[in-house]
């Protein structure tokens, strides 16, 4: 939604900003960090759900 999040999923990595979108096996380890200066806003949903 805002702000630039990096995505790393297993060995991968992607850069996302506003606007941008994802997709992936929740069951991967993965990980979001901010790499703005500001704040980052994403919207996230898993379905069905893994955890």
């Amino acid at each position: 939604m805002s702000g630039r999040v990096e995505v790393t999923v297993g060995q991968q990595t992607r850069e996302l900003r506003a606007g941008d979108g994802y997709y992936f096996d929740s069951r991967e380890p993965h990980r979001f960090r901010n790499t703005g200066t500001g704040t980052a806003e994403i919207v996230s949903a898993i379905s069905p759900p893994s955890y």
